[in-house]
């Protein structure tokens, strides 16, 4: 197996586009069963009866906008336009074959441009990855990464721009039309005997919230099946949209680079993220739907810089990839009423979705619930305890199984087996029930339960509740260790300006503390109290809003380091429940 490993940037994306909108999406077939266009990179041409409006848009800056807008024909074939480029590749493999890229054979990974050369060395050996995809920003991380993972420097390419030795994409390009001309390439078929359901195009690093990233294999199948989902769900087309998640991630991955081109809608990114640069983007093309994570939600509600930007115009806000909290949804809904609301559940080992908010239920009204299952998707709830299945409200791990369920994950036999069990169900670790409407409610990460006296608590219950103070902007809670309970919850917490000027003297900072651990015993049963407050200025988040809850444990057994830290404790804690 070949992994080609991608660091992200807007040239990549800039050149994808560019593909799509001169020779159409590269993953649909309308013959699912033909062992040839089954596979991402292949197109239908047969299946079209008129041609194909395709507007693929892609904001490199909020003034130098790149916009694709054709008719185009589905008569061209995209192997042929990637093929002389991994031939290329091929050379310099010196005979080593391409396994599942979709056009060539080879596993794409998608690497964060934020990693740092521990992260990447990790992610280039979990991936057992051949090639790196660079650009010459990234050449710090990369090359020392790539250097430890044991890539040779000619399998180091650049995807744009030149830079000393190294190969670039269009070098590539250049070595392929020298092999002839075009149809002349030999597209990649599915090996004989295997279907697009045993075939993986792509690695999706799982979060690693709670431990290491593992390498989940996505299958071609995996994406065909959950753009169909999604589409058959969503119905309505949304003409234009701003996306904000990394394309490395699941849902950037699936959302906003494959779902739109079929779907024809115009997609708008930024190259990094500003609040400012965000919201003018959105005004000057009058962007009516807002792809968005949590963080960014909250920053819409709590960033003075809003009010100088008419968002009138705005439909529907969206939010996935992490949880958000009621307390948010209030704000938003108090702040935006004119909007709608919809949200997914589901995790990289799902390809994404298995639930999704239909049109008709895009209000606040259903915003706190995760949406009704996708086409051909089964859900069941078992007890925690005992394994039992559960009925219609009743709380429990919620398990999923569906055509959009994964594969596994690379290289990791025990992970699989705990995860995916062998009737096909994926254990998602999650908690939550169905509701009488057929609603998934998630509450909670059974792995992220705080057990007080061996009685569970919800770290989510306890910020969202403190997510309805005035005074905070976000939080996070995590377990600390308790000699007599066992854990106690701690709440980390950002505070809003007006709040952060008071924080400058001691007894301001165990005033805000006090009131806030006072806050949590005045609307919770005693063992969900808080134990201790302490104040940051930011809490650590993955790019798609996940809380870390890793670094803030990590924080907390570093704390007798002598770091100065605002930490109020509750002094009155007693040892009974």
């Amino acid at each position: 197996m070949v992994t080609v490993f991608a660091v992200p940037s807007p040239g990549l994306v800039r050149r994808l586009l560019d593909h799509f909108a001169k020779h159409g999406p590269m993953w649909l077939t309308s013959r699912m069963g033909n062992r040839r266009t089954a596979i991402l990179s292949h197109i239908f041409p047969e299946a079209m009866e008129s041609p194909l409006i395709l507007h693929c848009v892609l904001m490199i800056a909020a003034k130098d906008l790149l916009k694709y807008d054709s008719n185009v024909e589905l008569q061209a074939s995209a192997v042929e336009y990637y093929g002389r480029a991994i031939s290329g590749l091929r050379e310099a493999l010196s005979g080593e074959q391409l396994a599942n890229e979709p056009t060539s054979g080879a596993i794409i990974s998608g690497a964060s441009p934020a990693y740092n050369i521990e992260e990447m060395t990790y992610a280039l050996k979990t991936g057992n990855a051949k090639f790196l995809m660079t650009v010459p920003a990234g050449m710090d991380v990369a090359v020392p990464a790539a250097r430890e993972a044991g890539i040779p420097t000619e399998r180091i390419f650049l995807l744009e721009g030149e830079k000393g030795e190294y190969i670039s994409v269009q070098d590539l390009v250049r070595k392929g039309r020298s092999y002839g001309p075009t149809g002349q390439t030999t597209p990649f078929e599915l090996p004989r005997g295997k279907s697009n359901r045993d075939v993986c195009g792509f690695l999706s690093f799982s979060s690693g919230t709670t431990g290491l990233p593992k390498a989940v294999m996505i299958a071609h199948h995996n994406v065909i099946a959950q753009c169909m989902q999604v589409d058959q769900i969503l119905r309505k087309h949304v003409n234009k949209s701003l996306a904000v998640l990394p394309l490395f991630h699941i849902t950037g991955l699936v959302h906003q680079m494959h779902l739109p081109v079929i779907r024809n809608s115009t997609v708008y990114m930024l190259p990094s993220f500003t609040m400012e640069s965000m919201l003018a983007t959105i005004v000057e093309y009058q962007i009516t739907e807002i792809l968005s994570v949590p963080p960014i939600i909250i920053r819409l509600l709590t960033d003075p810089i809003v009010s100088k930007y008419d968002l009138s115009h705005v439909k529907t806000f969206s939010s996935g990839a992490a949880p958000i909290s009621g307390e948010v949804l209030l704000k938003l809904e108090a702040r935006f009423p004119w909007t709608g609301f919809k949200q997914g559940y589901g995790m990289t080992e799902s390809c994404s979705c298995i639930t999704a908010h239909p049109p008709e239920k895009q209000t606040y009204e259903y915003a706190q619930r995760a949406g009704i299952l996708v086409a051909n998707t089964e859900v069941k709830i078992l007890n925690t305890q005992n394994g039992k299945e559960l009925g219609y409200g009743e709380e429990g791990e919620i398990l999923a199984r569906g055509p959009q369920v994964v594969m596994g994950y690379l290289g990791n036999e025990k992970a699989t087996r705990e995860t995916f069990d062998s009737d096909g169900w994926l254990h998602t670790g999650d908690v939550g029930y169905m509701d009488q409407e057929g609603f998934l409610v998630i509450t909670d990460r059974i792995k992220e339960m705080i057990k007080v006296k061996g009685i569970g608590v919800s770290p989510a219950e306890l910020e969202d509740l403190l997510l309805g103070h005035p005074e905070v902007d976000d939080a996070a809670v995590t377990s600390v260790p308790d000699d007599y309970s066992g854990e106690k919850p701690k709440a980390y917490v950002v505070v809003n300006a007006a709040a952060k000027s008071r924080l400058a003297t001691g007894d301001a900072v165990k005033s805000v503390g006090r009131e806030l651990i006072e806050y949590v015993k005045a609307k919770k049963v005693r063992h969900k109290w808080i134990v201790e407050v302490e104040f940051m200025d930011e809490i650590p988040k993955s790019p798609s809003g996940k809380i870390l809850r890793r670094v803030l444990r990590d924080r907390e057994r570093k704390r007798e380091s002598g770091e100065k830290r605002l930490v109020v404790r509750d002094e009155k804690a007693t040892a009974k429940l």
